[in-house]
């Protein structure tokens, strides 16, 4: 996923510049015909070993396909939540897709949110060309309260939004829409239209960003430009060698076309969900924060 006009420029919307350079349309139509952009089984990462719940043993969970309709609205998003609970246990997660991805290229994050004790809904809408960022972050606020109405374990009051990318600045722009959203948790979050960056000077709510050193799609100036923003509490969390494809579980082609950083993506996917996971236990369940990683450099304020 190299550097597109949508993530590179703040003030252009993706869809002005795609309606202005037609040879950007050739090249992402390639990219996406190519396979460069879609997940591939065999090089699909899980986190068995990553540090998945602050219990002594991680929750089994489930993950399903579902439909949520609200508002008249309909779309397809993926649910992941533990096996059991007692009624109104679990606060809600809304997770939102980087540019042109699916739901199922963070699975493996999902999963290691949900095993902590929450439920996670991630849509799979605004997965085209052209999205919609405003539409996309209505989404997530819908499927927080779809989660809510039809699922027995679900918080009636307990909820966070989060995502990567292009899912990362439209989870800014919900919760700038809806203070009662209690946190925050972002991942190489991209400027959006209408701006990311200006949404995040209005939430209230603790919120984590997290960025790789060396990521060269949404370079972490830009998320750090949402950090000055946010008034405190807020955490930025930079991951030392960390990239930005390395946030998602699988990329196609041996990663062409793709960032690459100076660790792994089986290291840095572990160390982000420690990072998002432990800021969720602390700001939804009065966890006491936890440890810093090794090789994250953490500000705050």
């Amino acid at each position: 996923m190299r550097d597109v006009p949508f993530l590179s420029r703040s003030t252009r919307s993706y869809a002005d510049d795609m309606k202005r350079t037609g040879a950007t349309v050739v090249a992402l139509l390639a990219l996406i015909l190519g396979g460069l952009l879609v997940p591939s089984a065999a090089q699909a990462v899980t986190l068995q070993s990553a540090p998945a719940s602050t219990a002594a043993v991680a929750l089994p969970t489930t993950t399903s396909q579902v439909t949520v309709s609200v508002d008249g609205r309909s779309f397809s998003a993926r649910l992941v939540q533990p096996t059991s609970g007692a009624p109104g246990s679990y606060p809600v997660v809304a997770f939102g897709h980087g540019f042109v991805q699916s739901a199922s290229r963070y699975a493996s994050t999902l999963s290691s949110i949900a095993s902590r004790g929450y439920i996670v809904i991630a849509p799979d809408s605004e997965t085209g060309l052209f999205p919609n960022h405003s539409r996309f972050a209505d989404d997530l606020w819908r499927a927080i309260t779809w989660v809510r109405s039809t699922q027995p374990n679900a918080s009636a009051t307990l909820d966070a939004v989060s995502g990567h990318s292009m899912g990362g600045g439209a989870a800014l722009l919900t919760a700038s829409r809806h203070p009662e959203i209690e946190s925050v948790a972002v991942e190489a979050a991209a400027e959006t239209r209408p701006s990311a960056t200006a949404a995040a000077a209005t939430i209230a709510a603790p919120a984590l960003f997290v960025v790789g050193s060396s990521d060269t799609v949404v370079k972490p100036a830009t998320t750090r430009a949402m950090y000055d923003a946010k008034p405190a509490p807020a955490e930025f969390a930079t991951i030392t060698g960390g990239y930005h494809c390395g946030f998602v579980d699988s990329s196609s082609f041996f990663g062409i076309g793709c960032d690459k950083g100076q660790i792994s993506r089986s290291t840095q996917l572990p160390i982000a969900a420690a990072l998002v996971g432990g800021w969720l236990d602390s700001t939804l369940k009065g966890a006491a924060p936890a440890p810093t990683p090794a090789g994250v450099v953490v500000e705050s304020k």
